[in-house]
C-alpha cells in the first residue's frame, strides 16, 4: 500500500528513534499542509483515501507513523509514558512547517503557508493531550472519533492484569481483541484492515494503562485546546470510541472556533466507510480547510 507521489523520509525523536513520514504534494502551488495523526495500532499509509482527496484540491500532506507502529522504530504498541507520543506529535509538526508549509514551498506568495492537523483516534487524543499543554504553530486541528472513552468492552481480568503488569512487565503483549469488523461498514475496508500486516494486533501493559491515563487527563481540561479553530467529526454509530462522550467534550470546548460534525450511522473509521459515506466526510474536511486557506496566486 503506498500514497501517491510520496517523498519517503525520517526523523528522529528526542530519544533517538526514526520515524517515518511521507510527503504528497499537488502540482502547484499549495494552498496549506495537512499533518495526518493515525489512531491506534495501525499506521499512516491507511489514510490514502484522505491524501487522495486532499492532495488534488491543492493540499500537500504529510503522514507519519508513531513509534512502535507501521514502518517506524521502536517496541510495538508501548510507550513508558503517552506524553512520548505528544513530543512526537510536537516534532512532526516542526517537520510538517518545513515540508509542507515553509515559505519556499509557495514562492509566490513568499509567505508560509497555513498548516492544519488531521487526527484520528489516538491520534486525536494525542493532539487534544499537546494542545492541552501547549500553543503549536497551527492553524485548526480537525478531530475524527478521538478516543476519549472506549465503547468496545474489555474483559475486567484483561483490566486487572494490565494494570499489574504496566509496573512488573510493561512490555507485556496482550491481543487487542478489537473486533475488525468494528471500524467500518465496508466489507473490503474491514478485511484490508484484518490482513494488514502493519496493523498490530496486540498492546502492551503499559500502553494500556498510559492510554488510560490520558483520556482521563484529557476530559478534566476540555476547554484548553490552544484557541485554535477545531472541526470534529463524530459517527454517531461508532462501536469502538463511545461517540456520546466526543459529542460532549467538544460542546463543553464550544464558541464559534469550534464546529462539530455529526455522521448518522457512521462506524470508527470515517474515512474508510464505504465510498458515498467517506467522499462526504472528505468533502467536509476540504470545506473546511478551504474556508481558512487563501487561494494560490
Amino acid at each position: 500500500m503506498t500514497l501517491p507521489a510520496a517523498d519517503i523520509a525520517t526523523f528522529a525523536t528526542h530519544d533517538g528513534l526514526q520515524l517515518e513520514y511521507r510527503v504528497s504534494s499537488p502540482a502547484g502551488v499549495p494552498r496549506a499542509g495537512v499533518l495526518i495523526v493515525h489512531g491506534f495500532a495501525e499506521h499512516g499509509l491507511r489514510y490514502r483515501h484522505l491524501v487522495d482527496g486532499l492532495v488534488p484540491a491543492g493540499y500537500a500532506c504529510m503522514t507519519y507513523d508513531a513509534r512502535g507502529h507501521g514502518r517506524s522504530a521502536g517496541r510495538r504498541v508501548f510507550v513508558e509514558r503517552f506524553d512520548e507520543y505528544v513530543a512526537d506529535l510536537a516534532a512532526a509538526i516542526a517537520v510538517a512547517r518545513r515540508r509542507v508549509a515553509a515559505p519556499e514551498q509557495n514562492p509566490e506568495r513568499r509567505l508560509a503557508a497555513p498548516l492544519f492537523v488531521f487526527a484520528h483516534s489516538m491520534g486525536g487524543l494525542v493532539a487534544i493531550r499537546l494542545l492541552q499543554g501547549t500553543a503549536p504553530a497551527l492553524d485548526g486541528v480537525v478531530f475524527s472519533n478521538p478516543s476519549l472513552t472506549a465503547k468496545v468492552a474489555v474483559p475486567p481480568w484483561k483490566v486487572a492484569l494490565a494494570k499489574v503488569a504496566s509496573r512488573a512487565a510493561p512490555g507485556l503483549a496482550v491481543p487487542t481483541g478489537l473486533p475488525a469488523e468494528h471500524i467500518s461498514r465496508d466489507q473490503a475496508e474491514v478485511a484490508a484492515y484484518r490482513d494488514d500486516p502493519l496493523v498490530s494486533k496486540v498492546a502492551t501493559a503499559r500502553w494500556y494503562t498510559e492510554f488510560l491515563r490520558a483520556q482521563v487527563a484529557a476530559l478534566s481540561q476540555p476547554t484548553a485546546l490552544a484557541g485554535l479553530p477545531v472541526l470534529a467529526l463524530i459517527g454517531d454509530g461508532d462501536q469502538v470510541i463511545d461517540p456520546a462522550v466526543g459529542l460532549a467534550f467538544f460542546e463543553r470546548v464550544g464558541g464559534s472556533a469550534c464546529t462539530i460534525r455529526r455522521y448518522p450511522g457512521y462506524y470508527h473509521e470515517l474515512l474508510n466507510e464505504p465510498e458515498a459515506e467517506r467522499r462526504l466526510v472528505i468533502a467536509d474536511i476540504i470545506a473546511w480547510f478551504d474556508a481558512r486557506s487563501p487561494q494560490p496566486a
